[in-house]
Formats: structure tokens, sequence, C-alpha cells
């Protein structure tokens, strides 16, 4: 049986459990139609994924605010060094960007 690592399933959306029942019922990073569509349960180990109300979604409203006050700042701080070392405000918030992802 191949080892893997937490990081590895979480990129590949498994059971936080078992880490072999898919997390969602359309798999992958990058598919958007019905791209929040849970089942109940795991297929491999029965995992409830319906804790409770709102359980999974909590990282939404956690995320969101740290994310605005990190990036309106950030905005600024382009918009200065724009000015001031005439940087492209699209290389700026690239780089931003960039950052947010990284936290």
């Amino acid at each position: 049986m191949k080892e893997t690592t937490k990081l590895y399933n979480i990129f590949l959306l498994k059971c936080p459990r078992c880490y072999k029942g898919n997390l969602f019922t359309n798999p992958g990073l990058f598919v958007f139609k019905s791209i929040l569509k849970m089942p109940e349960r795991c297929p491999q180990c029965n995992q409830d994924f319906r804790i409770e109300p709102g359980f999974y979604s909590a990282a939404l409203w956690i995320s969101y605010p740290i994310v605005l006050i990190l990036f309106v700042p950030m905005i600024f701080v382009g918009l200065i060094l724009k000015e001031a070392y005439t940087i492209s405000l699209g290389m700026a918030l690239g780089f931003f960007i960039i950052i947010c992802f990284g936290l």
C-alpha cells in the first residue's frame, strides 16, 4: 500500500479519516459544476461528512475576513509602491495574491 502525506490527500480532496474516499461527489480542484456537493458519508470508512450544520462552512467565515484584513492593506501598499517606484499595479497585485495563497 502506498503511503501518502496528509497534505497530498488534502489536495486530492480525500476523506479526512481514511484518505481513500472522495470528499466531494465531483472530485478535482478545477471542477466547477456542483462544486460543493458532498455525499452524506464516506463510501470507504462510513465517516459522517455532515457532522453538524455549518461545520465545514465555518472555514469560510474565518478565512474570508483574514484575507480581507491582509489583502486590503496590501492593495494600498501596492498603490503607494506604484507611485513611489513606478511598479505596475498588475505586478504588485500578482505578488500580493501569491502572498495570500501562501498564507
